[in-house]
C-alpha cells in the first residue's frame, strides 16, 4: 500500500512538472511587455524586471514579478500615434 502511495505522489509530481513547463522564450517576452507598461507610469530599469513562474500543487500557475522604479511620472507617458 505505501509503495502505491510513493508511485502515486511521484506520478502526480512529474505530471505537474509537464504541465507547468512553460516555452523556453515566455519569461522572456513576459519581461519584455511588462517593462513596456511600467515604463509608461515609473522611471523603471528593463534589468530590474524580474518574472518567475512556479506552480502549487494543484496544478496552478504561481506568477512572481518584481521591478525596481526609481520615480513615478506624475501623469503617464502615452503613446499616441494617432
Amino acid at each position: 500500500m505505501r509503495r502505491a502511495r510513493i508511485s502515486e505522489d511521484r506520478l502526480k509530481r512529474v505530471l505537474l512538472q509537464d504541465r507547468m513547463d512553460a516555452p523556453d522564450n515566455l519569461v522572456a517576452v513576459l519581461k519584455s511587455d511588462i517593462y513596456q507598461a511600467l515604463s509608461n507610469f515609473f522611471e523603471i530599469n528593463p534589468s530590474s524586471v524580474s518574472v518567475k513562474i512556479d506552480g502549487d500543487t494543484a496544478g496552478i500557475y504561481v506568477l512572481s514579478i518584481t521591478a525596481k522604479a526609481f520615480r513615478v511620472y506624475k501623469s503617464a507617458k502615452l503613446i499616441a500615434d494617432n
